[in-house]
């Protein structure tokens, strides 16, 4: 009759014991404020997302000819931006062309977006800071910029995908 009593006293302290100890260890992550794993790694494969997302749209840029007809460059902006941009940004891109990113001139063209920092504003926002890489021949022979113009995105969760909702054209350096 004791020892069913006392292995059932056991199994209970030992219960009871790694409770604590599992929630002094979540106590001292929030203490120490370091996140626990599960919020590290979404943001992780969050932030991974959104440089994927940016980096695909950054290679689109040189597609859109920004003087074309108005209804060249409008569909030119769906095709090429549709899978990457918000309707709402898309729709104010090619109401307001001066405001949308691609290309102008046929030397240099906007090759790519350099990332510097993926930076979140909030579960399901995150701000990007690049600079858009323009090239021409030469530069792509020798691998350096022709310029640079610097480009602030912010990246949101809308429905189930990342997509760019703003975008923030910088001064060529």
């Amino acid at each position: 009759m004791k020892k069913p009593f006392l292995f059932a006293l056991i199994l209970l302290l030992s219960v009871s014991l790694f409770g604590c100890i599992h929630a002094g260890n979540d106590a001292q992550l929030k203490k120490e404020g370091l996140p626990k794993e599960k919020p590290q790694e979404t943001d992780i494969s969050d932030k991974a997302a959104i440089a994927s997302l940016v980096e695909n749209f950054g290679r689109k840029l040189q597609n859109v000819w920004l003087q074309a007809p108005r209804d060249i460059v409008n569909k030119s902006i769906q095709e090429n931006y549709g899978d990457f941009v918000s309707p709402e940004l898309l729709a104010e891109w090619q109401s307001n062309l001066q405001n949308a990113p691609g290309r102008v001139v046929s030397s240099p063209w906007p090759d790519r977006i350099e990332i510097l920092s993926i930076e979140p504003l909030s579960q399901h926002a995150y701000e990007v800071k690049g600079e858009i890489i323009q090239m021409t021949s030469m530069e792509t022979v020798n691998g350096e910029a022709a310029a640079k113009q610097p480009i602030t995105l912010v990246v949101e969760k809308i429905g189930n995908r990342w997509l760019i909702d703003a975008a923030t054209l910088g001064a060529y350096e």
